[in-house]
């Protein structure tokens, strides 16, 4: 790519990210962020701690971002270290989370059955696409590319949270598989279109992302449909 290319993604893809982390802060504001607004009671402390590492996540990922963008290259291999702890944070506190809730639920029908084993699938394909970014760091396009797709993969909950705000009742718990859904095949769809506008075909690495993020959806919907997974936690 040439100089001018490189520098236009940087500038697109900082933004992508500073947008992802936006929809995290206002997704969660009202159960998280301004929580004591909004609610009486206050989160178990693994699930803030879920929380509070999801959204250094997403913070890192404008961090690095910005240092990308003004060639502050230095800076970003020396931070880029902090995104081996996240990583783990996120899928450890991410898979306690889901247990959790999947353990409360008392059938396979349950309409959070199929947004748990979302999460689930979610999770593996995070891990998956952010160690892809790493293979491919000195790729800058492709690593950009896989990087942004790896925040997507996760970013479903917080779409889902939009399901919860007053003006939708009470149908937020049957809406928000769809608005998880929905808002991560719209920013897929996005990354698609961007490529091929200026490049006139997408990526390599677009379409891995692409599968990263179809193939959890597709599966964890299976999973949860089939009651394999409600029997595999249940069982016993």
């Amino acid at each position: 790519m040439t100089t001018p290319t490189v520098q236009r993604e940087n500038k697109l893809f900082f933004w992508a990210h500073s947008l992802l982390l936006a929809i995290v802060l206002i997704g969660f504001g009202r159960s998280f962020f301004l929580r004591p607004l909004f609610a009486t009671s206050t989160l178990p402390p693994l699930l803030a701690l879920h929380g509070a590492v999801l959204t250094a996540w997403f913070m890192l990922t404008v961090l690095q971002g910005w240092s990308a963008l003004t060639r502050r290259r230095s800076w970003h291999a020396r931070t880029a270290w902090l995104a081996l702890p996240l990583v783990v944070g996120v899928v450890a506190s991410g898979f306690w989370v889901n247990t959790a809730l999947a353990l409360q639920i008392a059938s396979a029908q349950d309409p959070e059955n199929m947004f748990i084993w979302g999460n689930y699938m979610s999770l593996l394909s995070f891990v998956v696409l952010v160690a892809l970014a790493v293979v491919k760091r000195r790729e800058l396009a492709a690593h950009r590319r896989l990087m942004l797709f790896a925040s997507i993969a996760i970013i479903g909950p917080a779409f889902a949270r939009f399901a919860f705000w007053p003006v939708f009742g009470k149908s937020g718990l049957i809406l928000a598989p769809a608005f998880a859904g929905a808002g991560m095949l719209l920013s897929v769809a996005v990354a698609i279109t961007y490529d091929i506008a200026t490049l006139r075909k997408p990526q390599a690495a677009t379409w891995i992302g692409l599968a990263g993020i179809l193939v959890p959806l597709v599966a964890g919907t299976g999973v949860a449909l089939s009651g394999v997974g409600f029997a595999l936690l249940h069982q016993g």
